[in-house]
């Protein structure tokens, strides 16, 4: 997904053609959101809204509005139309799907569309909206305890701030906000969160400082391949240069920005963009080319409603108009700066900033009381715990000492009886194991001596002798001999080996007498050719009769030897 996203596409595409063809809405939504996902990755916005829009309709036929599948996806689309500089669509998506999310309990939800609501109006200046979903996003994520989400809050907080002038608010947020997304090892965070401290450091006419952190982000950007932030990162560092009337520096990093933010085509960005090209124009005397960029720079301002590029462009173009001579559009440009602005900073807003500002920092606090008191609480209960296990400890380790002294003594009595029982047990076990293999021996050679007899008599066949006599002769002692053979094998066995025999019916009762006679040979460590001639039978058959037991042992897909198996059963 995130390495090879086209890899991605090419195996969720033949998913959902296989869902669709067998009607399976189930895997149809989730290939559609896996195709969404991928085409976001490539930043392909557009394809990847169309996606999610897709499987969120399948979702809703699934499960209805309020499907926990219907309302991330609708909330992936309205994400995806902010990114794509949409966000009056977006707000729709994102409203959508936070009503929904809170009627039926999703908090991680929430607080998701909480967070992105919040940036939207903080793009357009309406900083109490923005505070006012910001604040919600944070008590959400604190409360769930989950410090990726918590960062984000903050870093979106701090940005309120930085629009605000207050930097030492913003700057606060934002190393708070660092600071977790170190510890969560994001380097995509890191990189927004060093950037954000540049854009405040840049204001406080801080510029070395500033570039500093512009180039940490931007190297983590290169790292990762992400071209639209790439483009950002390289407009904030000529900015900088600009703000040192380095206007060379200035124009170089906006000529590498200029190709890879115009191909990603989105709003803000060039927006943003435009308006340092603006400033560098009128910083060198070009007034007629700064107006023209201040103007495109506006035009796509308007269109996503960033009132701080707005203000920034139109105080911009006063100045601009006014030194090209036109008095005029300059005052007019200067009048719309001062509505913006009386908009965005009013008496109000910055009550409820303060309001706001209040409320967070108790919060912050009863939050860390709470913390303490646990904490402190948690400390005495582990002294209690660990004095009463250290006393008991002590008494159970003397009880210990006193009882292995007793019975030291005993137990190495009882260790050297029991090894001398063992040994005459082993020897006894060799012995017996030695007379069975010999019996088992002498009655391989006795069927050799049977089979001799029987090629005899079927040459005496060949020679004209009666034929029901001999056939007679011939079963009654080949029927005979293998029986008698057999039975006492099996008792010399069963005297040796009774064990065996009660384990290996407890644990296989549907071998046949056949087969438990082959564990038997097999028990011994006899071959193939032994037991073939013991059983009248080919070795042919015996393999045969072999690879049926392993089957019935469920040892048919193991290496383990069939005869160390029965050995050690």
């Amino acid at each position: 997904m995130e390495e090879q996203p086209e890899k991605s596409i090419q195996y969720a595409t033949l998913s959902l053609k296989l869902a669709r063809d067998g009607k399976n809405l189930r895997e149809e939504a989730r290939a559609l959101y896996i195709l969404a996902d991928a085409s976001y990755f490539q930043d392909k916005l557009k394809e990847a809204i169309g996606f999610y829009l897709e499987s969120a309709n399948v979702e809703k036929e699934l499960g209805g509005k309020e499907s926990e599948g219907y309302i991330n996806r609708i909330g992936d689309a309205g994400y995806s139309f902010y990114i794509s500089g949409q966000p009056l669509e977006a707000l729709k998506y994102l409203q959508e799907s936070l009503e929904l999310s809170l009627s039926i309990g999703l908090d991680v939800q929430a607080a998701s569309m909480y967070s992105n609501i919040g940036s939207i109006y903080t793009e357009w200046g309406d900083y109490d909206k923005a505070l006012e979903n910001d604040r919600k996003a944070l008590e959400i994520d604190r409360k769930i305890g989950d410090p990726v989400q918590v960062s984000t809050d903050l870093n979106n907080i701090g940005k309120i701030y930085e629009h605000w002038g207050k930097y030492d608010e913003a700057i606060r947020y934002y190393e708070e906000s660092l600071g977790l997304a170190r510890s969560a090892g994001k380097q995509s965070m890191i990189a927004v969160r060093l950037n954000n401290l540049g854009i405040v450091y840049k204001a406080w006419q801080k510029y070395p400082e500033a570039l500093d952190f512009f180039q940490q982000a931007l190297e983590i950007e290169r790292s990762q391949g992400r071209m639209d932030k790439i483009g950002r990162r390289l407009c904030n560092i000529a900015a900088t240069y600009l703000s040192m009337k380095q206007y060379a520096n200035c124009l170089s990093y906006l000529n590498q920005a200029l190709p890879i933010i115009e191909e990603s085509g989105l709003p803000d960005d060039l927006a943003r963009m435009y308006n340092v090209f603006g400033k560098y124009y009128l910083s060198t005397g070009k007034y007629q080319y700064a107006i023209t960029f201040f103007l495109k720079s506006q035009e796509y301002a308007l269109k996503i409603n960033l009132k701080p590029i707005q203000m920034g462009n139109l105080q911009s173009l006063s100045e601009a108009y006014e030194k090209a001579g036109k008095a005029s559009l300059a005052l007019e440009s200067f009048k719309l700066f001062l509505v913006i602005k009386d908009s965005v900073f009013s008496a109000e807003s910055n009550i409820r900033l303060a309001e706001f500002q209040a409320r967070f920092e108790n919060e912050k606090m009863k939050l860390e009381n709470e913390v303490l008191k646990k904490d402190a609480k948690h400390k005495w209960d582990v002294y209690i715990l660990s004095g009463i296990a250290s006393f008991t400890l002590v008494v159970i380790l003397l009880s210990i000492i006193l009882i292995l002294r007793l019975k030291a003594r005993n137990s190495r009595q009882l260790k050297q009886m029991a090894e001398q029982q063992a040994a005459r047990l082993e020897l006894e076990l060799e012995l017996r194991n030695k007379e069975l293999t010999c019996n088992a021996m002498s009655i391989i050679k006795k069927n050799e001596t049977v089979a001799g007899m029987m090629e005899a008599l079927e040459k005496a066949i060949r020679e004209g002798q009666p034929e029901d006599v001999v056939d007679s002769m011939f079963e009654k002692m080949r029927n005979s001999d293998r029986d008698n053979s057999w039975k006492e094998f099996e008792v010399r066995f069963m005297q040796v080996h009774k064990d065996f025999y009660d384990v290996l019916n407890e644990r296989f009762p549907d071998l046949t007498p056949n087969e438990r006679k082959l564990c038997a040979f097999l028990r011994l460590n006899m071959t193939t050719k032994d037991i073939a001639a013991i059983t009248h039978q080919s070795v042919h058959s015996i393999n045969v009769a072999r690879t049926r037991l392993r089957r019935k042992m469920n040892l048919a897909n193991s290496e383990e030897n069939l005869i160390n198996f029965l050995i050690n059963l």
